[in-house]
């Protein structure tokens, strides 16, 4: 009885012991940045969830933070009942590690768990589009970045790649770089360049189908694939056509060794050679885009709906991807590590038999073609130019300076290449970011964006970033290329146009609200001679300009520091005659006093209209000049009833004149009852208002005298004057030149009749 008591109390006592030795208070639970979190800023925030349990209440949170996940050597933070620690001047690129326990007075919670979070290793640089064609004045965009003290930025007008004159202008689809002096391109119709370390030849391939793949294991070992299934084989001297069991379409090909080369294409089919011949080895499910051998034991072939087939040296099997996007092609660095490349940006990583997709927002164009050099560095390829770099740590953005599509990329030694569609071939060049114009240029930490201006046109550039605290400068970002603009483009009139009034207006493209535009204009389409203009607008008014003249006009744009070529020379012919609008030709029941209107032309002094009861005008009834902003002309004189009268016009500038237009008619309208009687119906004022001279136009000629008095408007004659007998004059002018301003009354009286009319005067 005594021995059961002892042992009920021990067990009392223990777990007495054990109530007071467990903690009151929660291990926290991590929240941000996500474990495993990429990209994160320098002065990244720490949260996680506040904890229950505790006496005091006032909890006490400690962090550590390191960059070894087993914490040797921690920086320690803590705060009191905040659940966030904003951290400071992290070093860009580190993988840190952090934990954060509980403390309530004397309890303290166990570590939570260690996640790890990545500081951005580079500015996202976001615009000038890649390869863009720019203004000479333009802005810089990027991603921010917190927790700096400054970016800085650069220029320079060359970089890794550099377009080079393949002179082909058919596709390119694979290549091959075996050292500095062998290099090979191959492409449409059986096309085959060779690189000997200093220029480019054509080799002949004996084949003229497409080729679409290209491996050397040596110098003089290597195999080219394409349409049809056809196989050629260089041999160090020439290529020859190698035999086949297959006809399908063969889309990639690696030879590792003499004895072991696989080819794959259409319908999954893979080509096994074995050092003498090419024979089928396996057939895939889906079509195969293109293959990679590390050695014999480890080949990958990749193709359709996300498909890679794995050789381990005796059999093929699939591998598990996660996407069914298509793959165009893949490589390694060693049998646990390799990357994929596919559809939509598609980027794919093995790492220990697993293969995993690479999140990302540097393009979501088709990658087609990736290419290892070593871990620490590989490229990758594809649509509208897009060309990404890999440091052995991340992916990132960088410039092939073209938007034509890539769909290959080889590299050994000190050299590589970039190609693709018409005939673009592109080489890699050591010497990024060393001319005189790569200056450092420093920026606050305030803006994402600055502007630039003044750069020279025609010309490519590359620009990168890169930001700093006082501790750490990040590394730099992939470069962007932009091309400024080489020349204006003109924009309107059409080249060609004619009928152009002599004050026409020129139109061009913007080219920058920073530069002047200096205009040509000559006959001379070698503008021998030209009429030279300027502005700062993107449009000018032709000056000095003939009728009838075909006219070249060019222009260029000019800043502080650098002038544009001239633009293309456009060509414009000058309206040469005036286009007449009412009344119709050979119109009929015209009035006697007829408005005449023609279209208006601009830049011209005025028109001379002519008016003829003939259509010869050898002698016309008058000839007056309008003023140009006027596009009509009344007739000054009643015509006669029923006659047909002729008229035309012309425009007068300076000392030129255009032709006449077109010579039409009209015949008055006939006429109706009993004629007026006395001089009412048989003579007409006209102008009126007039300056220095009326002209009293009569219908028949005079054969008899008249007599005109002028008063004011309270009866006050200010002239008078006998129109004597002339028999041969029908209009007779008469001075009013020393009249004033203002509003009279005109009387022509005979033996039989009077005539009164008011007579304005208006200077």
């Amino acid at each position: 009885m005594k021995r059961i008591f002892i042992t009920t109390l021990l067990i009392s006592l223990i777990g007495l012991l054990n109530l007071t030795a467990q903690e009151r208070i929660y291990i926290p639970e991590l929240s941000l940045p996500a474990d495993r979190a990429v990209d994160q800023m320098p002065d990244v925030v720490l949260d996680w969830n506040a904890v229950t349990g505790g006496n005091t209440g006032i909890i006490l949170y400690d962090i550590q933070l390191d960059t070894d996940p087993f914490f040797t050597n921690p920086v320690n933070f803590q705060t009191e009942l905040v659940t966030a620690y904003k951290t400071s001047m992290l070093l860009f690129g580190k993988t840190y590690y952090w934990h954060v326990r509980a403390i309530d007075g004397d309890d303290v919670s166990g570590w939570s768990e260690t996640w790890s979070f990545r500081v951005i290793r580079r500015v996202v640089t976001t615009k000038p589009n890649d390869g863009s064609d720019q203004n000479t004045d333009l802005s810089l965009i990027w991603n921010v970045v917190t927790g700096i003290t400054e970016y800085d930025y650069q220029f320079d007008t060359t970089y890794y790649w550099k377009q080079v004159n393949s002179g082909q202008t058919k596709i390119f689809n694979g290549v091959a770089a075996v050292d500095d002096t062998h290099a090979w391109v191959v492409g449409a119709s059986g096309v085959v360049l060779f690189f000997n370390g200093t220029s480019w030849a054509t080799q002949t391939s004996t084949v003229s189908a497409d080729l679409y793949s290209v491996h050397f294991f040596d110098s003089s070992n290597g195999w080219a694939v394409g349409k049809g299934g056809k196989i050629i084989h260089y041999n160090g001297t020439a290529w020859a056509a190698q035999d086949n069991d297959s006809v399908r379409d063969l889309n990639g090909v690696h030879v590792v060794d003499a004895n072991n080369g696989w080819a794959v294409g259409k319908n999954g089919i893979v080509l096994f050679y074995n050092g003498t011949a090419w024979s089928a080895q396996y057939h895939a499910s889906e079509d195969l885009n293109e293959v990679f051998a590390l050695d014999a034991t480890h080949v990958w072939a990749v193709g359709k709906s996300g498909l890679v087939v794995f050789y381990d040296g005796s059999t093929w099997s699939e591998q598990e991807t996660g996407s069914t996007k298509e793959i165009f092609d893949v490589g390694f660095t060693s049998a646990d590590h390799g990357w994929a490349v596919g559809k939509g940006g598609l980027l794919l990583e093995f790492n220990s038999g697993t293969w995993k997709i690479l999140v990302h927002t540097f393009t979501n164009q088709d990658l087609y073609a990736v290419c290892f050099t070593s871990p620490d560095n590989a490229w990758a390829v594809g649509k509208t130019g897009d060309v990404l770099q890999f440091d052995g740590i991340e992916w990132f953005y960088q410039t092939g300076g073209t938007a034509t599509n890539l769909n290959a990329v080889g590299l050994a030694g000190s050299i590589g290449f970039l190609a693709g569609d018409g005939g673009t071939l592109i080489s890699y060049n050591a010497d990024a970011f060393s001319s005189p114009l790569a200056t450092i240029h420093h920026l606050p930490i305030d803006t994402n964006i600055t502007e630039i201006t003044d750069l020279l046109f025609g010309t490519r550039y590359f620009w990168r970033m890169r930001t700093k605290h006082d501790l750490a400068t990040s590394e730099w970002s992939g470069a962007r290329s932009f091309n400024t603009i080489a020349k204006v483009e003109l924009d309107k009139p059409p080249t060609n146009s004619n009928g152009m009034n002599l004050d026409v207006l020129l139109q061009w493209k913007k080219v920058s609200d920073l530069v002047s535009y200096e205009i040509q204009i000559d006959d001379d389409p070698a503008y021998g001679s030209p009429v030279f203009m300027a502005t700062s607008a993107e449009e000018i008014n032709a000056e000095l300009l003939k009728f009838g003249v075909q006219y070249n006009w060019r222009v260029r744009a000019l800043h502080a520091f650098d002038i544009s070529d001239w633009s293309d020379s456009w060509k414009l012919t000058t309206v040469n005659s005036v286009v007449l609008e009412t009344p119709a030709d050979t119109a009929t029941d015209v009035k006697l006093s007829p408005l005449l209107t023609w279209k208006a032309l601009s830049g011209i002094a005025g028109y001379q209209v002519q008016f003829n009861d003939t259509s010869t005008f050898v002698e016309p009834m008058f000839s007056s000049i309008v003023p140009v902003a006027e596009n009509s002309y009344i007739v000054p004189i009643v015509l006669e009833k029923d006659v047909e009268y002729f008229w035309r016009v012309r425009a007068v500038n300076n000392l030129d004149t255009s032709g006449w237009s077109a010579i039409w008619s009209f015949t008055t309208m006939p006429p109706v009852g009993i004629d007026e009687p006395g001089l009412s119906g048989q003579l007409n004022i006209y102008p009126n208002p007039a300056e220095n001279t009326i002209h009293i136009q009569l219908k028949d000629k005079l054969d008899h005298s008249l007599w005109l008095t002028i008063t004011d408007l309270v009866g006050k004659k200010v002239f008078e004057k006998e129109l004597l007998h002339d028999s041969g004059n029908k209009n007779l002018p008469v001075d009013v030149s020393f009249l004033q301003n203002g509003i009279y009354i005109l009387r022509i009286a005979d033996k039989e009749s009077t005539f009164s009319k008011k007579l304005i005067i208006r200077r």
